[in-house]
């Protein structure tokens, strides 16, 4: 399912990125790769704070979609 859908403050593990290869460097640099553990803190017009290794991170909706996680 896409971040976008995860519950506020329930943990997934990221299967995959949907995103174009740019997008995918960018979130790879900032840790989020397949197989991390990721949580949503908030969440305001669909836009999100996630928890990624200890640090909060902010995405915006689009790239939040193309995050295929499972909870």
């Amino acid at each position: 399912m896409p971040l976008t859908m995860l519950p506020i403050g329930k943990e997934a593990v990221v299967n995959e990125c949907r995103a174009k290869e740019d997008t995918k460097k960018f979130l790879a640099g900032l840790g989020i790769v397949p197989g991390v553990f990721i949580s949503v803190v908030s969440e305001m017009k669909g836009n999100l704070i996630v928890s990624v290794k200890g640090s909060r991170l902010a995405l915006n909706k689009g790239v939040a979609q193309q995050l295929m996680v499972n909870p």
